[in-house]
C-alpha cells in the first residue's frame, strides 16, 4: 500500500510544483521518524533526488549594491539579465538603469557583465560551489554627471566612484585622495566640529586607500591631511559634497575606464582600457599613459583596431564584453546592451 502511494507521489512531482514536492518531502520524513517507512537507503535516495530537483528549479544569488546592501534571491532557470537587473534597480526606484549592469568575475580572474538579453544562469560562471556573487555598478560611463537626470542615478555615480577609489581601481595621486575624503565626510556627516570627530568618522569610512596609506608615515599623517582639506568646505551642502566628488573624480584619467588583460601577438601581457572616450593600450605598469589609442570617433571593432591584440582564454566572452562597454553615442551605433542619448539638462541635488 505504502509503496502505491509513493508511487503516486513521485508521478505527481514529476510533473508538479515546488510545492507538491515540498508536501511530499515533509510527509516521507514524518514517515520516517514514526517509523513507518524503515527502509533508510530508499529515503536517504528521496532526499537526495529532491535536492537534484530543487537546483534544476534556480540558483542562490547574492547581489551587492552600491550602498553596502546585500540582495539574495534564488535566480529561475527562465530568468533572464534585463529581468534582474529590473528587479534590482527597482530597490533604488531607478529611472536611469540604463546606465548600470550586474558584474562578475569568472574562473580567470576577469570581470565580466551579465548580457541583457541572454538568461542570467547561461552565463559562464565560476564553476566553485555556493551562491552566485553579482556587483551591481556603474557600466556605462558620460562624459559629465551633469547629463544625468535623476538625483538617485548621481548618488549611486558617487558611491560607485567612492567605492572604485578605496579599492585601487581608479588610481589617485595621494593630495587628491585626501580631498576626495573630504567631500566624503562633508557628504556623510555634514561640516567639520572637531579633530577627534573627523578622526572618528575617517575610521569608519572606507575612503582612505591601502596604497595611500603605505605611501605615508602614519594613519594619523593621512588624517591630518584630510582634515586639512574638510575645515575648508564649511558651508558646502551635501549635494554640493557630491558633485563637486565626482568633478574630481571625472579628472583623472583612470574614471571611466574599464580595463582587460589581454595579449599581443607575441604574447606579450597588455591592458586593454575601453571608455566612453575611446579605447587604449596601456603598459601592465602603467595605466595612466596609453601606447596606442583610438578615440570614439571609430566604430568599434577590435578586426579594424589597429594593435594587434587577442584575448586571453576565454576571448569571445572579453570581446563581447569590451563591445558593449562603449555607448552608441561614442561608436557611432545602437545596441541592445546600450543606454540612449543622454541629455544635457543638469539637476542639482
Amino acid at each position: 500500500m505504502a509503496v502505491r502511494i509513493i508511487r503516486g507521489m513521485e508521478d505527481l512531482v514529476a510533473s508538479g510544483s515546488q510545492l507538491v514536492w515540498s508536501m511530499a518531502h515533509q510527509t516521507l520524513r514524518s514517515w520516517y521518524n514514526s517509523g513507518l517507512m524503515p527502509c533508510r537507503r530508499f529515503l536517504d535516495a528521496w532526499f537526495t533526488i529532491g535536492k537534484c530537483y530543487q537546483m534544476t528549479e534556480g540558483r542562490q544569488c547574492q547581489v551587492h549594491l552600491l550602498d553596502d546592501r546585500k540582495l539574495e534571491l534564488l535566480v529561475q532557470p527562465k530568468l533572464l539579465s534585463r529581468e534582474l537587473l529590473d528587479l534590482v534597480a527597482s530597490h533604488f526606484t531607478l529611472k536611469e538603469k540604463e546606465y548600470f549592469g550586474l558584474s562578475y568575475i569568472d574562473d580567470t580572474g576577469q570581470n565580466n557583465w551579465l548580457q541583457l538579453d541572454r538568461k542570467v544562469l547561461d552565463h559562464d560562471f565560476s564553476k566553485t560551489s555556493g551562491p552566485l556573487e553579482l556587483k551591481f555598478l556603474v557600466r556605462f560611463y558620460i562624459e559629465k554627471i551633469t547629463y544625468l537626470k535623476d538625483n538617485a542615478t548621481v548618488e549611486l555615480f558617487f558611491l560607485n566612484a567612492k567605492s572604485l577609489v578605496f579599492n585601487g581601481t581608479i588610481e589617485v595621486e595621494s593630495e587628491n585622495v585626501f580631498k576626495l575624503a573630504a567631500f566624503a565626510l562633508q557628504e556623510a556627516k555634514g561640516e567639520y566640529t572637531s579633530t577627534e570627530a573627523a578622526r572618528s568618522h575617517l575610521k569608519q569610512f572606507p575612503v582612505l586607500p591601502t596604497r595611500v596609506l603605505q605611501e605615508h608615515p602614519s594613519l594619523n599623517y593621512c588624517e591630518d591631511k584630510v582634515i586639512e582639506h574638510y575645515k575648508k568646505l564649511k558651508g558646502l551642502t551635501r549635494g554640493q559634497a557630491i558633485v563637486q566628488y565626482l568633478a574630481l573624480a571625472e579628472s583623472l584619467p583612470t574614471y571611466g575606464v574599464h580595463y582587460y588583460q589581454v595579449k599581443d601577438k607575441q604574447g606579450l601581457p597588455w591592458w586593454l582600457g575601453v571608455s566612453y572616450k575611446g579605447i587604449g593600450q596601456y603598459d601592465l605598469q602603467d595605466k595612466l599613459k596609453p601606447r596606442k589609442y583610438r578615440g570614439p570617433a571609430l566604430r568599434l571593432g577590435l578586426a579594424n583596431f589597429g594593435l594587434g591584440l587577442i584575448f586571453t582564454q576565454s576571448g569571445s566572452s572579453h570581446e563581447w564584453c569590451c563591445r558593449n562597454h562603449v555607448s552608441p553615442q561614442q561608436v557611432g551605433g545602437e545596441g541592445a546592451d546600450s543606454p540612449p542619448g543622454v541629455s544635457k539638462r543638469a539637476k542639482n541635488l
